[in-house]
């Protein structure tokens, strides 16, 4: 029997959920709709593999699949998300979760979603799978910063004017000023503000 704990913190959808899998052979399923019980149940109970949404009424998924890896690192962790966003898919991926299932999946492709979750292997949905992989191809494809680059826009992004910026980092207001020119011609943006936008929501900062 494969124990399956799952976090959602919408009780209609949670109970859903729960007994479409009940309803399954070989599941024992627990329901959880805040992050502290999920937690203080794996602490107690093993678990085989934890499903959860994104969008939590207190936190969201990322911060508490970061938190259930650290503690439990072997647990597999998927994602059951309304949210289609390439980008919220590969952060979810990249800080330890196992896979990614959108909530308009049908029922066979559910299914075998959670089996390779189990399984500890890849368990991303059609649908996540493309969005996933255009996120990466796209990040792959932005330019690279140098390493003085990456510091002005910093700087940029937390609102240092170039005056500030050039004496922070003990440069002349023409070489900020460059620098600055630069990174929108290498990026190919309008503006600075276009250029840390894009910057935080491809997490090219490291913020």
């Amino acid at each position: 029997m494969k124990v399956i704990a799952i976090l959602d913190d919408h009780p209609l959808l949670l109970e859903g959920v729960v007994s479409f899998l009940n309803n399954q052979n070989g599941y024992l399923v627990y329901p959880f709709l805040d992050e502290r019980a999920l937690i203080e149940f794996l602490h107690t109970n093993k678990a085989d593999l934890v499903l959860m949404d994104m969008q939590l009424l207190n936190t969201n998924g990322i911060d508490v699949c970061s938190q259930i890896r650290k503690l439990f690192p072997l647990i597999p962790i998927v994602a059951l998300s309304n949210l289609a966003d390439g980008n919220l898919i590969v952060q979810f991926m990249k800080i330890g979760g196992n896979g990614y299932i959108l909530k308009d999946v049908s029922n066979e492709e559910f299914l075998l979603c959670v089996e390779l979750g189990l399984d500890r292997k890849e368990a991303l949905c059609a649908r996540a799978k493309a969005l996933y992989t255009g996120a990466i191809s796209f990040v792959k494809d932005l330019p690279r910063m140098t390493q003085r680059e990456k510091e002005i826009l910093i700087l940029i992004s937390n609102g240092l004017t170039t005056n500030q910026i050039a004496e922070q980092l003990f440069l002349s207001h023409v070489t900020v000023e460059t620098h600055r020119r630069n990174l929108l011609t290498k990026f190919k943006v309008k503006n600075m503000i276009e250029l840390v936008q894009l910057a935080l929501k491809h997490k090219l900062l490291g913020l």
